[in-house]
This record gives C-alpha cells, structure tokens and sequence, in this order.
C-alpha cells in the first residue's frame, strides 16, 4: 500500500508541479544599404552639393511582445568622395507591414567627426517571410564636429537602398 500511495503522491507532483514559463524572445535582424543624395548648409560659405555616398552596414533588435519597437546599431562606411567611417543608433517604429520610421544620431569618427540627429521612412518590399528590399529618404543634420565648417549647420538629404533579414 505505501508504494502505491507514493506512487500516486509522485504522478500527482509531476501532473501539478509548475511548468516553466517561456520568456521573452529577442529578435535579431540584419541590413545593408546603400546611400546618396544632396547636402548643404545654413551658410552661403556651404553650397548645395551632391551629397556622400555611403554604406550601411546594420544590426537590429526587437522583443516578441514588443515587434514594432526596434533598436538598432549600424556601422557606416563612406565611399564617396572620401572614405570615412562611423556609426549609427536609431530607434526604429514599424507602422504597418510595410512602413518603418526612425530617429537616432548619427556620428562620423574617421578621419574627422560629425554629429547629429537623424531620421529616415522606409517601405518595405517583401521577398521571402524573413527578408525584404527597403528603399526611402533620410535626413541627417550635422551639428558637432572637427569637419563641420565655423558656425555653421550641414544637412544631409540621402535615398536609401538596401536589404533586411531576420536572423
């Protein structure tokens, strides 16, 4: 009799012990882009010119329960008219299956610096479940830096191309 009791004490421990609970999932995604455009300044001493062209080269995070709110990393390389490297963070909305919004600061770290804030909308083609072709403007405003020419504000208005992946 003792073993059966404790056999039935044991199936009811395994039937009512507390399973464990899924946690929140992290989702990666990757990008890589392509960019140019025009830049200016606030100043006449800064004309209106074609702008950098520039490689994006991306990472980017969200939460399950959260999958409209994106964080995101990017290193960029400038290949046009001179090289330069530096990176990005940006904080990433998705508005619907296709739109994405973003705000973040932009920074150029070599061999001069720029800083500023940034912005951009992009529209997303899909071409598989986890990967899409995604093309739209941004603008960036450089407001600190070694390269940024005496009192003056220099602005970047850039065309966006590229590909994402969910990893």
């Amino acid at each position: 009799m003792a073993r059966v009791l404790a056999c039935v004490a044991v199936i009811v421990a395994l039937v009512v012990a507390p399973r464990v609970a899924s946690a929140q999932q992290y989702l990666l995604g990757a990008s890589g882009e392509l960019a140019s455009g025009v830049e200016g300044g606030g100043s006449p001493g800064v004309p209106l010119q074609i702008g950098r062209t520039r490689i994006r080269l991306g990472l980017d995070l969200r939460v399950d329960e959260f999958p409209k709110d994106i964080y995101g990393l990017g290193l960029i390389l400038d290949i046009e008219p001179r090289a330069s490297f530096g990176l990005d963070v940006r904080y990433m909305r998705r508005l619907g299956p296709k739109f994405e919004v973003s705000v973040g600061a932009i920074g150029y770290l070599m061999p001069a610096t720029l800083i500023g804030p940034s912005a951009s909308l992009s529209y997303r083609i899909p071409l598989s479940p986890v990967a899409a072709v995604t093309v739209g403007p941004e603008l960036n405003i450089y407001v600190l830096g070694s390269d940024l020419p005496d009192g003056t504000v220099v602005w970047q208005g850039l065309l966006q191309v590229g590909i994402h992946a969910d990893l």
